[in-house]
């Protein structure tokens, strides 16, 4: 497998003859031995399925007997540690989850399974997703394999790393906060938020069901439709970018950083050649910002210890929150955190975070009519990361999280030291083939960053 590949890519190599699931299988397990627990020590993965080489050799024969799996026939997949996969433990990172069996596959994954995907292992991630570094106390820190000194970004940034390092071909992880968008921006890739509600959340580890979604990261944008598609059990209606589209930028959220300016500037110049016309957009107001007391809080203790109670076979997980938290079988500096998440909630705390949601929503809603912008554009991270330490990149991504609206970060180039660069796109629920069709122009102008190993 040619590790430039995206799904479109393979499949049609595949059908050409020139590649096989069991070779790409084969190429990804590779480059997993080679760079994950040696060599560059990158320790995306949390375990590697059994069973893949077997699942890519039924693959290949049905291509040979002409029957066709589906979208994603022999497509090797990266699925983030907090999605459950029947036979294989769903960890959330936690040494105390070690042994977690859940019942059945995630309808999200399962959709991806019946279209032909393959599953190659599962992945590494900030442990209970609470972070936007991606460290746990069953893998440690997952490295950038632009830079291995620095993070990958998180939570989902062993899903992310896994894919630009060539250990899959796509990632399925879930957002919260920006735990899609993030690392995908820090390694290069496609991020996508979809609408919240579209996409089931049936066995996956809860951080705050509010804001909660699964979502995808792939090397384009085609291949984020396409698994969108199969995800929410819908196809989107597809949309070219045109003349007469708006887009609006956030410039409140660009920091202070020369070169992530200098990618949203290669995206406004790509978009405005296509026709579309860019406008600065007006500041939002302090009041609506997604600062102060996140859902999170408010939501990860009762949800997390319900999920205990009904997720997993008996004998094989804690029970409840409170069990994890005596068995100490996570990382020490999150004892602190977890114990206040598991205190008992205030219901007006909640009821007056959702109200400032709403309000968000409201304002967001407000500047897209007034100025008629059909998405908006900004970095989904004020800074680049430059140590394994959470990165302090702003409350951008919060701004998808917050609303629910869909959103996708896509590649912009590189910087002088070869990081990937990156923005986000933001547009009404339901809109993603919005976002699609303006990633695509954006998309065109920046070629995919790729790992120099």
């Amino acid at each position: 497998m040619d590790d430039g590949h995206d799904i479109r890519a393979f499949l049609s190599s595949c059908e050409a003859g020139r590649d096989s699931a069991s070779a790409a299988v084969a190429a990804c397990l590779a480059r997993i031995a080679a760079h994950d627990r040696a060599g560059l020590f990158l320790s995306a993965m949390l375990r590697v399925s059994p069973d893949a080489q077997d699942v890519a050799s039924d693959c290949d024969d049905a291509r040979r007997r002409g029957a066709r799996l589906g979208a994603l026939h022999g497509v090797p997949i990266a699925v983030k540690d907090n999605i459950d996969l029947a036979g294989m433990p769903t960890t959330s990172g936690c040494r105390a989850l070690e042994a977690a069996m859940p019942w059945r596959t995630a309808p999200a994954l399962d959709a991806l399974l019946a279209a032909g995907a393959i599953v190659v292992g599962k992945t590494n991630l900030s442990e209970f997703s609470f972070e936007i570094r991606s460290r746990s106390s069953l893998g440690g820190d997952t490295r950038n394999p632009f830079s291995p000194s620095v993070t990958s970004g998180g939570s989902s940034g062993g899903t992310a790393v896994a894919v630009a390092a060539g250990f899959a071909l796509a990632g399925l992880g879930t957002d919260t906060g920006g735990s899609i968008r993030v690392p995908a921006a820090y390694n290069g890739l496609v991020g996508l938020r979809p609408t919240w509600g579209t996409i089931p959340t049936i066995g996956v580890a809860p951080l705050a069901p509010s804001t909660d979604t699964v979502g995808t990261i792939t090397r384009s944008v085609d291949d984020a439709a396409t698994m969108l598609s199969l995800l929410a059990a819908a196809r989107s209606p597809s949309s070219d970018a045109r003349a007469g589209m708006r887009v609006g930028v956030l410039r409140q959220l660009l920091g202070t950083s020369v070169e992530i300016d200098a990618g949203i500037d290669r995206a406004k110049a790509a978009l405005h050649a296509a026709g579309v016309e860019v406008d600065a957009a007006p500041d939002l107001p302090d009041a609506v910002l997604p600062r102060g007391d996140h859902i999170v809080d408010e939501e990860f203790g009762p949800s997390f210890d319900a999920y205990l109670r009904s997720n997993f076979r008996p004998g094989t997980a804690a029970d409840s929150l409170a069990a994890v938290i005596a068995e100490r079988g996570f990382l020490p500096e999150y004892e602190e955190v977890l114990r206040a998440r598991a205190a008992p909630r205030s219901a007006s705390v909640r009821a007056a975070i959702l109200a400032r949601h709403a309000e968000l929503r409201g304002a967001l809603t407000r500047v897209m009519d007034r100025f008629g912008f059909d998405a908006l554009l900004y970095p989904p991270s004020a800074v680049l990361p430059s140590s394994m330490d959470n990165p302090m990149g702003g409350w951008a991504p919060e701004l998808a999280a917050c609303s629910g609206w869909p959103a996708l970060a896509l590649p912009v180039g590189r910087t002088s030291e070869g990081m990937p660069l990156s923005a986000e796109l933001l547009a009404r629920p339901h809109a993603e083939a919005t976002l699609f069709a303006l990633g695509r122009v954006i998309e065109a102008s920046a070629p995919r960053p790729t790992p120099t190993f």
